[in-house]
């Protein structure tokens, strides 16, 4: 399995708008096969960061997610909203519940 976490930092007063924009791909997320989970958070201490956490069955199911129009779509209009760039961390999941 491959765990990723993406840490999105929003401008000041922008976070709701980045969330409301991921959760309107929801529906679509969910009709990947091989997508296994998809969820958005916001950091407790710091409203202007936002945090995906995503699992997918493998390499060929997160690189298929990738490339969805919905996700190009979903980052074109995101590019205004947010502050630097998206920092993706990759993982192997090795043990869960």
């Amino acid at each position: 399995m491959v765990a990723v976490v993406a840490k999105i930092r929003v401008q000041d007063g922008k976070a709701d708008e980045l969330v409301q924009l991921l959760k309107d791909i929801f529906p679509l997320v969910k009709q990947e096969e091989g997508t296994l989970y998809y969820t958005v958070n916001r950091d407790r201490t710091d409203p202007n960061l936002v945090v995906v956490l995503e699992k997918y069955k493998d390499d060929a199911a997160f690189a298929a997610h990738s490339s969805t129009p919905h996700l190009a779509d979903l980052f074109a209009k995101a590019q205004s909203l947010v502050e630097g760039d998206m920092e993706l961390m990759m993982m192997d999941e090795v043990a869960s519940i």
